[in-house]
């Protein structure tokens, strides 16, 4: 699966899931609680809402209704606290699926209306703007980011997608574990890559096959044509031997092969 989570305090955490996944979470967090009854889990989904501010110009915009320090030093990328934000105390994380400045705002949801036209009002000088889940798709390609469902999925390891640098396989039990430690022993099948592609008129959607010469080693799970840096991009899995930097492959998009080539991750902004 995949979390945002937020340690509140020494022993209470605060977890945030995939929107779609949140039936398949429940159900597993609350069959592997411990039988001693030393942990509880509530289901918060219904009591709160959640609303984006992003961008270039977030932190000018979000200054203006809450009286909360927003800088790098006293708010660091990658954190969370509670602030003030029109009449609602807020749960406020530097973190977003967009990949540039910006805070998720978590709140009670009967003050969502209020927060939304504070935010609304005092982004007007700022050109605030909505939103879609298409350009926010196009945004988290040009970062690289995975999508639950999509891009991760029950059938890859977190090896295969690219993300043990969240593993510490030295911490002790975990689940999952001895499964990582054999994979990672006998080799990990597969890679997750960022590719560039040649499209003309039409971009990667996911689920394209990706091919090395004849044979067809991986596919996308996501594409998109990238509105910043201007370029058609893929992420997916493909065969250890065509993972490295620069390898040339093709994609199949409407029946037609187009040049792709592996790239690093990130195309925009990677060092954050």
């Amino acid at each position: 699966s995949e979390f945002t989570i937020l340690r509140e305090g020494r022993e209470a955490f605060y977890l945030t899931s995939s929107g779609a996944a949140e039936r398949y979470d429940n159900d597993f967090l609350s069959k592997n609680l411990p039988a001693n009854g030393s942990v509880r889990l509530d289901n918060l989904t219904t009591s709160l809402g959640c609303l984006v501010l992003v961008g270039p110009r977030s932190r000018q915009i979000l200054a203006k209704v809450t009286d909360a320090e927003l800088s790098n030093a006293a708010f660091p990328w990658l954190t969370g606290q509670e602030i003030g934000l029109g009449l609602a105390r807020t749960r406020a994380l530097r973190i977003n699926f967009v990949g540039e400045l910006g805070w998720e705002l978590h709140h009670p949801i009967e003050y969502q209306n209020q927060i939304f036209d504070c935010l609304v009002e005092a982004g007007e000088e700022f050109g605030l703007a909505m939103c879609g889940m298409r350009a926010m798709d196009s945004l988290r390609i040009e970062k690289s980011y995975r999508m639950w469902g999509q891009d991760l999925t029950r059938e890859y390891s977190i090896l295969e997608a690219g993300l043990e640098r969240f593993v510490h396989l030295d911490k002790g039990d975990f689940v999952g574990r001895e499964a990582l430690l054999g994979q990672q022993e006998s080799g990990v099948p597969q890679r997750f890559v960022t590719l560039e592609v040649e499209a003309d008129d039409a971009d990667p959607l996911g689920n394209e096959p990706l091919y090395l010469g004849p044979e067809m080693i991986g596919r996308a799970t996501a594409g998109a044509y990238g509105h910043v840096v201007e370029k058609s991009l893929a992420i997916g899995y493909v065969r250890p031997e065509a993972a490295a930097l620069g390898t040339e492959l093709e994609i199949e998009i409407l029946g037609e092969r187009r040049r792709a080539r592996v790239i690093p991750e990130s195309p925009w902004d990677p060092e954050n």
